[in-house]
């Protein structure tokens, strides 16, 4: 990218994120060796980090929508850091509990249910339109290397002086990130977009509608394309990216591997991840049929892998799965900010968000509750199956004119049920600005 804020970015992201998997490594090691640690004990930890993506996803959004993405990571950044030293010093007094690590994983939780919508709303302020989905797979694609390698150096670490240094050097690590974006969101905002008409705004419920029905309007007034990204995001993310519980039960019940072969299963699918990311910075923009087609690659991925004879083949296969992955996460995203209206962009990545990371322990439970009913096999074919059927029923109502378009000054605009972008007045209510370079 010609852009030196993305390069120094970029650059930043590669060392926080190779912490932040530092610490998660260590995180997890923790729980299962402090007091009151073990198996329960991670449930709750991994369950008290995903919970608020899907109890506060809205707020989240609202705030997106309402400030400068840049600002609001430089605080919810800081705000990391401050939750990673919230664990490294009781750990370095001796005082850490499982009772005050559940909580304080609830709060941190918090945080990065704002700070993921404000990234990924910062990288089209950075990058622009025309370039996020470049962009985004570029960034992907390098991070991913460091997410490979954290937990590799988090075990060395932690075998030579203890968890307690892991977290130091993560809240470290969020300093660079910080420091590059207080200097891009120094420059002058742009202008705010323009403000919506009254005859735009979503029909407000009567006062006797259910209440439920009220808080979930917002998704129903949300492009229908990003309405189907949300529900796949759900069923992909949710329910079908469960290998935490699926490759342990694969490699000790099915294959009856040791440690390197179950290390391997992760491995493949993070090569393939790589390879994902590469491939997509080399595609077009995305229309809501291509999320679509890499979500069904995924479900047969998933189901062929469940019925691979050799751990080797099932290897190959998590190479795959990997790949589809990261092109159904990168296609999705991108499409959702590229035909969402900027007072709806924070709301619809955070209804994507809340799919993808806020159904994770419910779906945990769940793929868990089948493999002991079922069968381990089983617990990756039936999520398979269900994201192959709603995928292939999305495609078939998918509008084949539905694709995210970009107009002369990089406003997202949705091609929705076949029409034509709005234009006149109604452009100048629903498009948004290219938003901050921050």
């Amino acid at each position: 990218m010609a852009s030196a804020g993305y390069r120094w970015y970029l650059a930043a992201q590669v060392l926080s994120l190779a912490g932040t998997m530092m610490s998660y490594t260590a995180l997890f090691w923790l729980v299962l060796h402090i007091p009151g640690g073990g198996a329960p004990a991670l449930a709750a930890v991994d369950a008290a980090q995903c919970l608020p993506m899907l109890l506060f996803s809205r707020r989240a959004g609202i705030i997106v929508a309402r400030h400068r993405a840049a600002r609001i990571a430089m605080v919810t950044q800081a705000l990391q850091a401050a939750g990673s030293l919230a664990i490294g010093v009781p750990l370095l007094a001796g005082t850490m509990t499982i009772w005050y690590l559940v909580p304080l994983s609830f709060a941190i939780g918090c945080v990065q249910c704002v700070d993921l919508p404000a990234r990924q709303t910062f990288m089209l302020d950075l990058v622009g339109g025309a370039e996020l989905r470049r962009g985004t797979s570029l960034f992907a694609t390098v991070t991913g290397l460091a997410r490979i390698a954290g937990p590799g150096v988090a075990g060395i670490i932690i075998a030579a002086s203890g968890e307690t240094a892991v977290f130091f050097i993560n809240a470290a690590s969020f300093s660079g990130v910080i420091v590059v974006l207080a200097r891009l969101s120094a420059k002058p905002a742009p202008a705010k977009p323009a403000p919506v008409r009254p005859a735009a705004l979503p029909v407000a419920l009567p006062v006797a509608a259910p209440v439920a029905a009220r808080r979930f309007r917002w998704l129903l007034d949300l492009p229908r394309g990003v309405q189907a990204a949300a529900a796949m995001a759900l069923l992909v993310g949710g329910f079908g990216l469960q290998f935490a519980v699926t490759n342990p039960l694969m490699a000790t019940r099915v294959f009856h591997l040791g440690a390197v072969g179950f290390g391997l299963f992760g491995t493949s699918m993070a090569v393939g991840g790589i390879a994902g990311n590469y491939y997509s910075s080399r595609r077009r923009d995305p229309g809501q049929r291509e999320f679509l087609a890499w979500a069904l690659v995924f479900g047969a991925a998933e189901c062929l892998a469940a019925v691979m004879p050799t751990a080797w083949a099932y290897d190959a296969v998590m190479v795959v799965t990997g790949a589809a992955t990261q092109l159904f996460a990168t296609s999705a995203t991108v499409y959702i900010q590229q035909a969402t209206p900027a007072d709806q962009r924070g709301l619809a990545l955070s209804a994507y968000n809340a799919g993808f990371i806020g159904f994770v322990p419910a779906g945990a439970f769940a793929v868990a509750a089948i493999a002991s009913v079922a069968g381990t096999r089983w617990a990756l074919i039936a999520p398979g199956l269900a994201i192959l059927a709603c995928g292939t029923a999305l495609t078939a109502r998918a509008n084949p004119k539905d694709t995210a378009v970009m107009d002369a000054g990089t406003h997202p605009r949705a091609r929705r049920d076949g029409q034509e972008p709005e234009s006149g007045a109604d452009t100048a209510a629903r498009s948004a600005e290219k938003g901050t370079s921050a």
